[in-house]
């Protein structure tokens, strides 16, 4: 058997395992704190809940959202079996299938995704490809599923209210679930999502241009333009969209977080959970890993100094020091958000437990905990400023000040790891000033389409890369070169 399909079938393999890991937790979870009754009807109320960045659906329900999470990965394995692609899945169909996982906690569902999904496979009929060339962007394309939530639960009726004044203004009219969903919405979703997959390929072809390879969240840029189009025609210019969250959601430090307050959530607890099932699974992942090739280890050493620059692990280094990477980034994930908790109060709440894989994202393809930790110290030292330095200077307001105790923060951090390449091809101390530049516009940038990108992050980090690359490789052409 040809080495790549055999490595292929040992990745799919992987993520059934992640696929059923989540299954297991909703149920577990559920058998623990007497809610597995409620697993089914809270699913359907989260495919019915509208989708813009960020609800937090563990606050509707834990179990209900890890069943929902399982439900995202199981609709992918599908999509992956129907395009005939299990011998082609590979470190990008890796990064799609955790990127998606990531955002299936507070927002994502195989409602909205399914759209996109198949509109990616009419472009592959369009342009005569096979529908398995096309499945990692059919996955990726699922970045503005809550444009889908969006049409097909209340656009465009449920934004024009009138004043006291008698005038129409634009409001958002709920953030609870809908009842169900609009035909002329499904279609409507459809038609958009078959217009975007049309735009997507050639700029996510050219999208290395804009950030000289070292956004990782290659698709993020393209999204984010697509999407400030889509929002532009969609609601700004029939003026029925209006700013996010503007009926009495939290909003705090950031992007907004709606709490649906149907259940209090057990924090610690929730962390305690989420800790064990986490590493159990990276264990099995290391174990594999040693069973597959008994020269991962050795492997994996040339691995960790890899810059992350256009790298495919799997091809470099093998399956085996792939797995390894698994286990060891994943714990350096958890470990990392966990430091978090414990120094800055941050909350484990349900956007962190799934942003986890948003930010495991590319532990095949060019992440590993040397090229990370520099954005991650990059984080922190800019939040100190912002909420220590700054505060003793009386430079700003403290009200709203960001800090790594922030969920906002937070979340943003796991795609900020997408500039990996920043720190492992031109040096530590460029990680660290892109960790502090992203983390500056991060919260930002999601104003210019109303949330509705989940790949905000990525979108943002090209935008840094953009900016920084030239800067460097200018003043620093040497270092640039000898990189």
């Amino acid at each position: 058997m040809d080495q790549k399909v055999k490595n292929a079938k040992i990745l799919f393999k992987v993520l059934v395992l992640f696929t059923a890991m989540f299954f297991v937790m909703s149920f577990a979870y559920g058998a623990m704190t007497g809610t597995t009754g409620e697993i089914f009807p809270k699913f359907l109320e989260i495919l019915r809940t509208p989708a813009q960045c960020t609800h937090d659906l563990f606050e509707l329900s834990v179990a209900g959202t890890f069943f929902s999470m399982g439900m995202c990965c199981l609709l992918m394995l599908v999509y992956i079996v129907a395009c005939g692609g299990i011998n082609s899945v590979n470190s990008g169909t890796v990064a799609a299938f955790f990127l998606t996982v990531g955002f299936s906690s507070w927002g994502m569902n195989v409602l909205n995704m399914l759209p996109l999904m198949l509109g990616m496979q009419v472009y592959a009929l369009i342009k005569k490809k096979t529908p398995a060339s096309m499945m990692n962007l059919g996955i990726f394309a699922t970045a503005i599923a809550p444009i889908m939530s969006e049409v097909m639960l209340r656009w465009p009726g449920a934004y024009t209210n009138i004043n006291e004044e008698g005038k129409a203004v634009a409001q958002l009219a709920s953030t609870a679930p809908f009842p169900s969903v609009q035909i002329s919405g499904i279609i409507l979703a459809f038609v958009i999502a078959i217009l975007f997959c049309l735009f997507y390929p050639p700029m996510c072809a050219k999208a290395p241009n804009f950030h000289f390879g070292c956004d990782l969240f290659n698709a993020g840029p393209p999204a984010g333009f697509l999407c400030l189009m889509t929002i532009g025609f969609l609601m700004k210019v029939p003026n029925a969209g209006a700013v996010a969250f503007n009926t009495g959601a939290t909003v705090s430090n950031g992007p907004a977080v709606v709490p649906f307050a149907d259940r209090a959530i057990n924090p610690d607890f929730l962390y305690k959970f989420v800790l064990i099932s986490y590493i159990a699974v990276f264990v099995i992942c290391f174990i594999l890993g040693l069973m597959i090739d008994k020269d991962s280890l050795k492997n994996y050493g040339k691995l960790i100094k890899d810059s992350g620059h256009g790298s495919d692990f799997v091809e470099k280094y093998g399956i085996g020091a792939t797995m390894i990477n698994f286990a060891v980034y994943g714990v350096f994930i958890v470990a990392f958000y966990s430091i978090m908790k414990f120094a800055f109060g941050a909350a484990w709440a349900g956007g962190v437990t799934g942003v986890v894989w948003c930010a495991f994202t590319w532990v095949a393809a060019g992440a590993h905990p040397g090229n990370v930790l520099p954005i991650g110290i990059g984080y922190v030292l800019i939040s100190l400023v912002s909420t220590k330095l700054f505060p003793a200077l009386h430079i700003g307001a403290d009200a709203g000040r960001l800090g790594m105790n922030s969920v906002a923060i937070l979340i943003a951090f796991s795609y900020a790891t997408g500039m990996a390449p920043i720190s492992g091809k031109y040096g530590f101390i460029w990680g660290v000033v892109a960790g502090m530049m992203h983390f500056a516009i991060v919260t930002l940038i999601p104003l210019q389409y109303d949330f509705f990108n989940f790949y905000n992050g990525g979108f943002t980090a090209g935008v840094v890369a953009f900016v920084l690359i030239p800067f460097i490789e200018h003043y620093w052409p040497a270092k640039a070169d000898a990189k």
